[in-house]
């Protein structure tokens, strides 16, 4: 006999559209009449919406291409350059959420982490006091975020830094490592239970779970072998179908959603 099981759907974000639809950002612009907004707000919103009509269970909006509206609201930095005392200026990020924000429905968003900004330092003069208040100043901006509605962050890095796992981990934080190598999810999972791989890096997981406790699964990209791979090891509820879109967000949100239906053998 065989069962079918149905996986939670999570979205780690997206990537600006290769292939831009020139009509349809005209479109927009002219929807904009009196509310304003700029090409960061227009990827913010449209490809949420593709994954809110594939019906994903747990949107996210951003991706790394935030990063230029990170710069835009931390204070003290010009060119990527911290040149003055750092500090916050949360109002197009509060307006970026205020717009897609459908309560009860969740909502997280994802970002680059810190390191993956490209600040470099020429005011503080110490990398430690630089980092600490840049640290502190994320934090905070990420609080303005959820206090407007957001659910919780993805914060992408390709190498995981020691002093941000300790600065920002907590519940509503979650860590992706794009790039995942042992020592990388070493470090993660001294922080956070919660792993989100790829089908390629399963059996890294799996081997660090005998010393490391590993609660919840996000697959990116799932396939039917990976997820019954990792069915050996973990329950169904610990487990979520996930992705992160680079190009043709709306074919790509249903794939995803459509392979969340998985059938296997039962005992």
């Amino acid at each position: 006999m065989s069962k079918k099981i149905k996986f939670q759907t999570k979205s780690l974000g997206s990537e600006p559209d290769p292939h831009l639809d020139k009509e349809e950002l005209v479109s927009w612009i002219r929807s904009r009449a009196g509310l304003g907004g700029d090409m960061a707000r227009y990827w913010f919103q449209k490809p949420l919406r593709y994954q809110r009509e594939a019906e994903v269970d747990v949107p996210c909006a951003g991706g790394m291409f935030y990063r230029e509206r990170l710069l835009e609201c931390l204070a003290g930095i010009d060119k990527g350059e911290i040149t003055g005392e750092l500090g916050l200026d949360p109002g197009l990020l509060k307006t970026d959420i205020g717009e897609v924000i459908k309560k009860p429905g969740p909502l997280w968003v994802s970002m680059p982490s810190p390191g993956q900004l490209g600040i470099t330092d020429t005011y503080y003069g110490d990398p430690e006091e630089a980092s600490r208040n840049l640290y502190f100043w994320f934090r905070r901006l990420m609080r303005e975020m959820r206090d407007s509605g957001a659910d919780g962050h993805v914060l992408i890095c390709d190498h995981v830094v020691q002093e941000e796992l300790e600065s920002l981990c907590g519940k509503k934080i979650l860590f992706y490592l794009s790039d995942p190598d042992q020592e990388g999810l070493e470090m993660l999972l001294e922080h956070q239970r919660t792993i989100a791989v790829t089908s390629a890096a399963i059996d890294l997981v799996v081997s660090l779970k005998e010393e490391y406790p590993v609660d919840n699964m996000v697959l990116i990209d799932p396939t039917n072998a990976g997820l019954e791979k990792i069915l050996a090891h973990w329950e169904t509820g610990q487990v979520k179908a996930g992705g992160y879109c680079r190009d043709n967000c709306p074919e790509y949100w249903k794939n995803i959603v459509n392979k969340t239906l998985f059938q296997t053998l039962s005992e």
